[in-house]
């Protein structure tokens, strides 16, 4: 793995048993909290308290004013049934069926795709939103969050930064 980036903050949240790294990534899957107002924080506390989960289900977390914060790291999420094994999950705070994405998150959510394409080798294609998948018959996330647009972009930014390189 390449040396993360400084952007990447981590805040080292606890979890209650030990996370286990993931292998063979497939997939970036985008979520949101579906919740207004809920941070990092609320989000590992609810997923621990109500889902009885060891923490936080997403490897990575946008906040509203852009930061990326490291939630399960590389490590096997639980964010997408029958995906967690084979997935990066990077979920906004935000309720995206009501509001859309701040810039200042789509732009994190850009560079930190670009960042996890380059890591593990995976094409825009596979960067899907949580609705895309067969087993969900959630918005998530949310109906003002247009995956083909997001990929799209996310695909014209990629091309540009392995020209520079």
């Amino acid at each position: 793995m390449k040396i993360e980036p400084g952007w990447i903050n981590d805040i080292n949240l606890s979890f209650k048993e030990p996370l286990v790294a993931l292998k063979n990534v497939m997939y970036i899957i985008v979520h949101h909290t579906e919740e207004i107002g809920w941070d990092i924080n609320k989000t590992h506390r609810f997923h621990q308290e109500h889902r009885g989960w060891s923490g936080i289900g997403y490897n990575f977390f946008i906040e509203e004013n852009g930061e990326i914060i490291k939630g399960r790291g590389y490590h096997v999420g639980a964010h997408a049934y029958s995906y967690n094994q084979k997935s990066i999950g990077i979920c906004l705070a935000g309720n995206f069926d009501i509001h859309i994405p701040s810039i200042e998150q789509l732009k994190s959510l850009s560079k930190l795709c670009i960042f996890l394409l380059e890591q593990y080798n995976l094409s825009t294609t596979q960067i899907l939103g949580h609705r895309e998948l067969k087993s969900t018959a959630k918005s998530c996330p949310g109906k003002n969050f247009n995956m083909d647009q997001i990929r799209e972009s996310i695909k014209i930014q990629w091309l540009k930064y392995k020209d520079k390189k």
